[in-house]
């Protein structure tokens, strides 16, 4: 199954949170864009145009696609959203 997030990023802060979002699950990159964790997850990060606010802002965004060798992955996906939720006010 395979699902897809969009995220607004650079590919740099991704990768510093990445550990997070995985919470101890071994991966290892298979290229610069595509890495492989424990369990049969496959994620591949794409870098979309940034998204324009205004003239004067612009934000970075990624497009994140999970592959899942068995099931729908709903428990991962759940614990990964929680790791990359930003706070607001």
């Amino acid at each position: 199954m395979t699902r897809e997030r969009v995220t607004s990023m650079g590919l740099d802060e991704f990768r510093r949170h990445l550990p997070l979002a995985l919470r101890g699950h071994a991966y290892r990159w298979a290229d610069e864009r595509s890495l492989v964790v424990e369990g049969g997850v496959g994620i591949t990060v794409d870098v979309l145009p940034p998204l324009v606010l205004s003239g004067l802002l612009s934000l970075p965004r990624l497009r994140i696609a999970f592959a899942f060798a068995e099931g729908d992955g709903a428990a991962f996906l759940a614990a990964w959203d929680r790791a990359f939720q930003r706070g607001g006010g």
